[in-house]
């Protein structure tokens, strides 16, 4: 895999709206552990974890807030994004048609 080098940048070249930028972490075991089990203590996915994490450190690095540091729009996908962890695809599926016949 290529790293992304001089696009990764703050001041390179902007990548096309929309185009995911791949961040590879490989933490210990017990790492990953103990991430994982305080993203479902909030019930949030790990990766909306981590980058909320991040956001908060980077923000009080700079002595600043994470509203200023992203828009308000894309900070709030990262707080009400959920995990429903009960049912399965499969179920989620069917509720979903089932709703759609009611209405």
């Amino acid at each position: 895999m290529k790293t992304p080098g001089v696009r990764a940048k703050k001041t390179g070249t902007k990548l096309k709206h929309g185009a995911a930028l791949q961040i590879v972490c490989y933490p210990r075991r017990r790492t990953k552990a103990v991430l994982v089990e305080a993203s479902r203590e909030v019930d949030r996915p790990l990766s909306s974890f981590m980058i909320m994490a991040s956001l908060r450190a980077a923000a009080a690095l700079q002595g600043r807030e994470i509203a200023d540091l992203i828009p308000a729009d894309e900070l709030q996908q990262y707080r009400t994004s959920r995990v429903d962890r009960k049912r399965s695809a499969a179920a989620k599926r069917a509720w979903v048609r089932t709703r759609a016949k009611r209405t």
